[in-house]
């Protein structure tokens, strides 16, 4: 059966879509039963934490999957079991090394909190990093596969498990208790059964284990850039989960204040923005065994055509977006968080859509060409500017201050990827006139979004005023980019038909 990468993306949209779509709800519950202040605490510490599931789930799944992406065009069976092996053994050594580390220092390290509070809730998340271990490597070898079914299965078991029991754990087991230690244990028995299935999975696809010698240090080689380059980027995430908040407190804040304020940032507003993430990423997760195999069978026109529908395809889908968010910002968040201020600031930080999905797209292309660590290098001095602008300017601009270091921070980090590609490839992206062109046609559309919903809102319910707005307003987005031709919608269509016909030559 051909596994054309437009099946593989529409296979992995779906999952994906659903599975956010959960999480996103379960985000809107969880805001409401925690509160700003829990919330807040809850997100620092599952930042430290999310560091730590990097280091073993982040490059060694992707560096499983390229290696035995090529061993299954080599129908070596064998050499997979072997490189799946090599990753279960080199992750759960560093997994539990992570374990020992955090339980054995837990007051020396919960000292850089900004309450003691968030090292609990960390502790009790810590077993999620080995569960997590063993998934990612027998994920990567589905991955490689490119059985993308049961990969997508496995994330919705882990999000349905950790909200069902979410909710049974905080209304009936644990009533009247901490909601971060709550949530942290839901997330926690969700990992495990995650774990289980992938197991199980692997087992009956007729993985093996096998002598992992002669592949350990091929992996990792392969995967160290990659987890550098996420855990690299993710460590910023608690470095502001810690600073961001103690800045606040030094410019006068209230402790509890600053703590919810992060909340509402991290728990609310930035959620949002992650939404086109959801069908870009899926492109990106689809991407990099497809480019792997293209360069393994030097397939160049291949190449040339992922890189440019993927690029076309994020700025598309984020600028697409950005109209509801600038217009509709503030009864958007009233609406599911009752909490206005989440609005103003997802008003403000609607245009960090574009870079970051262009940074999405571009670094899963950088990883494909094996790139790594040039994308390594990117994401440092994005990373940089971001805790750049929190030191110099959260006292003056408070949560503004985190809005405007993560847009330098995508920004810088897109740039530098797309000039490395053009560089690497010779390949003529031509994004730059379809970008401005979508930017310029935001403005207008939000303004009819906006206008809309005001009118609506006389005659209707909010929700209903937002679904309105928000259908007008895209309408007239898509409409000005077909009048503009920004869109070629022709064009669309034939790269897909082309991916397809490859996907046929291939086969």
């Amino acid at each position: 059966m051909v596994k054309s990468l437009f099946k593989a993306v529409v296979l992995v949209a779906v999952f994906s879509i659903i599975t956010r779509a959960l999480g996103f709800l379960f985000r809107i519950y969880l805001s409401r039963e925690l509160g700003a202040e829990m919330l807040g605490i809850y997100h620092i510490a599952s930042s430290v934490f999310m560091v730590l599931v990097l280091l073993v789930a982040s490059g060694i799944p992707q560096a499983v999957s390229k290696q035995t992406a090529r061993c299954f065009v080599q129908k070596d069976n064998k050499g997979a079991s072997k490189v799946v092996t090599s990753a279960l053994f080199v992750s759960i050594v560093i997994a539990v090394l992570i374990c020992v580390v955090f339980f054995g220092f837990q007051n020396i390290i919960g000292n850089i909190f900004t309450d003691s509070l968030c090292m609990e809730v960390l502790l009790i998340l810590l077993p999620a990093v080995l569960f997590s271990s063993i998934y990612s490597s027998l994920r990567g070898y589905l991955w490689g596969k490119q059985d993308y079914l049961y990969m997508g299965l496995g994330e919705l078991i882990e999000q349905v498990v950790r909200i069902v029991g979410f909710f049974i754990l905080i209304k009936f087991v644990f009533i009247g208790g901490n909601g971060a230690k709550i949530a942290a244990l839901s997330l926690l028995i969700a990992c495990f059964v995650s774990m289980l299935f992938i197991i199980i999975i692997y087992c009956k696809k007729g993985g093996r284990l096998s002598n992992p010698k002669g592949h350990t240090k091929e992996l990792i080689k392969s995967s160290a850039p990659v987890t550098g380059v996420r855990a690299a980027t993710s460590l910023i995430q608690p470095i502001i989960a810690i600073i961001f908040p103690a800045m606040l407190v030094l410019g006068g804040t209230e402790r509890s204040v600053a703590v919810s304020v992060y909340g509402v940032v991290m728990g609310m507003t930035f959620p949002l923005l992650f939404l086109p993430s959801t069908l870009i990423g899926s492109l990106s997760f689809a991407l990099i065994p497809e480019i792997a195999k293209a360069q393994e069978q030097n397939q160049l026109s291949v190449i040339e055509e992922r890189i440019k529908s993927g690029l076309l395809f994020a700025v598309l889908m984020s600028t697409l977006i950005i109209p509801l968010y600038v217009g509709l910002g503030v009864p958007i968040c009233d609406f599911l968080f009752d909490n206005r201020l989440s609005g103003e600031f997802l008003k403000c930080a609607a245009i960090v859509m574009l870079p970051l999905g262009l940074s999405n797209i571009s670094s899963s292309i950088l990883n494909s060409l094996n790139m790594e660590t040039k994308s390594f290098i990117n994401n440092l001095i994005g990373g940089a500017l971001l805790v750049l602008s929190v030191v110099c300017f959260s006292r003056m601009l408070s949560a503004y201050a985190l809005i405007l270091g993560f847009f330098l921070c995508m920004l810088t980090t897109s740039t530098l990827n797309i000039l490395m590609i053009k560089k690497h490839t010779h390949i003529k992206l031509n994004i730059i006139k379809p970008t401005i062109l979508t930017l310029i046609f935001c403005v207008p559309s939000s303004m009819i979004a906006k206008y809309v919903y005001n009118l609506s809102v006389l005659v209707f319910p909010s929700f209903v005023s937002i679904c309105v707005a928000s259908v007008v307003s895209m309408a007239c987005f898509i409409l000005l980019l077909m009048i503009f031709r920004v869109c070629n919608f022709t064009f669309i269509f034939s790269r897909v038909k082309n991916v397809i016909k490859f996907s046929k030559k291939r086969a």
